[in-house]
């Protein structure tokens, strides 16, 4: 059923739609503002009402104009909240915060503090884009928020860094040298500050005879992987530096990140531990910076190449291990401090019940998460852990996402 209605905005929920109530039916609706009042049409399936907007009767305080055409032009979904003041998105983005400690880990919190960068604009350093065939030509672009099967072609992305666009144009000039193939998947990361120097990251296609010849016809690649269909990831040119990182390594928005790694490690040596445990290390930052405080640090990181590179800046004393966290953390422990960083997908069950069995318990776990809704459950499974502090990071202005560093303490510990 399909209905046209008038709705006033209230608030913004996780992924960036507006939330809106009419009967007793709660609306979700993409592109909207807290205090817009809108026509929509509606669409409601099962207990889910989904509305799309198709006029502002009146629009809210919070409601700015996007400043990338391709935003409202081509519904880009990259960003999903260009249209909303910066003020106005780190307050919603606290309060998605809160609202999912509540509704799914059952924890009460205030509205955490949300730290930010000085740049809105330009903070981003990898940027991955589809890539389609057109005709005889391809083109790379992203998604439209309202038909990811849609893909427009990019000319400019208002969050990344300029020079990524130049290695993209770069890339699209050597097209003739691609895998054969009607769609690909392409990322690219910079690796330095002040130089155009990239990797290139190509996923599908089942044969890239011609790699060789693409890698010499993009004078900005310091480094290319590939990973076929039904493969694994392969380095099939490499320019880098000695000891310099790969592409998996750089931070996205290097500005924040740098804030958020300082938080995290002082938040750990708050506890003067002898010993942590980093789960889900990447490569290693925040392990080496706690090892060259004096601290025994065990990294624990899947990815090969992120944890050699852990395991060749980590001192003697400290060690990095290539597993799965659930599949190692057990055997790491006793630790004083655990750090876990998981993906999106939060942290397997498994981690969770070797923390809430662990005898003695650590001091404190810090946990960074980049989705609060996966936090919120993880936090549902530790029970005995008491919230401590709540930060937030805003390391994606523009976008619905946030990071978060939650600091647990046992309930054990803490003073009636």
């Amino acid at each position: 059923m399909t209905d046209n209605l008038t709705l006033d905005i209230e608030s913004i929920a996780a992924g960036g739609d507006g939330v809106a109530r009419s009967d007793g039916l709660v609306v979700f609706t993409p592109r909207v503002a807290v205090g817009d009042r809108i026509v929509a049409s509606v669409a409601v399936k099962g207990r889910l009402a989904r509305g799309t907007m198709q006029s502002i009767v009146h629009a809210g305080a919070d409601r700015v104009a996007p400043e990338c055409a391709h935003y409202d032009g081509d519904k880009c979904g990259g960003c999903q909240l260009q249209h909303i003041s910066l003020d106005a998105q780190r307050g919603s983005k606290r309060k998605i915060i809160s609202d999912s400690f509540r509704r799914i880990g059952k924890r009460e919190i205030e509205p955490p503090e949300i730290r930010s960068g000085a740049n809105a604009w330009r903070y981003r350093r990898k940027l991955t884009l589809a890539l389609r065939k057109k005709g005889e030509s391809w083109i790379a672009g992203l998604h439209a928020h309202d038909n990811p099967a849609h893909v427009f072609p990019l000319k400019d992305c208002k969050i990344s860094d300029e020079r990524l666009m130049t290695v993209w144009r770069e890339i699209l000039n050597a097209q003739a040298h691609f895998p054969a193939a009607f769609q690909l998947r392409g990322a690219v990361r910079l690796l330095g500050d002040t130089t155009n120097r990239a990797a290139f990251l190509l996923e599908g296609g089942k044969d890239w005879s011609a790699a060789e010849s693409f890698f010499d016809a993009v004078p900005s690649l310091a480094a290319l992987w590939w990973v076929p269909e039904n493969g694994s990831r392969r380095l099939l040119g490499d320019h880098r530096e000695k000891g310099e990182p790969g592409a998996s390594f750089t931070q996205v928005n290097p500005e924040v990140a740098a804030k958020l790694e300082a938080f995290v490690i002082d938040a750990v040596m708050a506890y003067a531990p002898a010993t942590v445990v980093d789960g889900y290390s990447g490569a290693g930052d925040i392990a080496v910076a706690l090892a060259g405080r004096g601290v025994k640090v065990v990294a624990i990181e899947l990815d090969s190449e992120a944890s050699a590179w852990a395991a060749s800046r980590l001192p003697a004393g400290s060690r990095a291990v290539t597993a799965r966290v659930e599949d190692a953390i057990r055997n790491t422990l006793p630790a004083d401090v655990v750090i876990l960083n998981p993906p999106r997908t939060g942290v397997d069950a498994r981690v969770t019940t070797v923390l809430a069995k662990a005898n003695p318990a650590p001091r404190a776990i810090i946990y960074v998460s980049c989705d609060p809704a996966t936090l919120a459950r993880d936090l549902s499974r530790l029970p005995e852990w008491k919230i401590s502090r709540v930060t937030a990071f805003d390391m994606f202005p523009q976008t619905a996402h946030v990071e978060t560093v939650c600091e647990l303490i046992p309930v054990s510990s803490v003073t009636p």
